[in-house]
């Protein structure tokens, strides 16, 4: 996984656009990784502009 694929997968879930399964998924973390990350990331990032910007890797689309 990429760090901007991790990173845009922790920003929409901050954002509550995916959940934290669906982030975890996309990301290529596991849930506690992704908890972890989300608690010491330290940085905003923005969200793309709808959910919908964003493809995860691990979708079927």
């Amino acid at each position: 996984m990429s760090g901007t694929q991790v990173r845009t997968a922790v920003a929409l879930y901050l954002n509550g656009d995916l959940s934290e399964a669906e982030a975890a998924r996309c990301s290529g973390l596991s849930r506690a990784q992704l908890r972890q990350y989300v608690r010491t990331c330290g940085s905003v990032v923005p969200a793309p502009s709808s959910a919908a910007d964003f493809e995860c890797a691990g979708s079927e689309t």
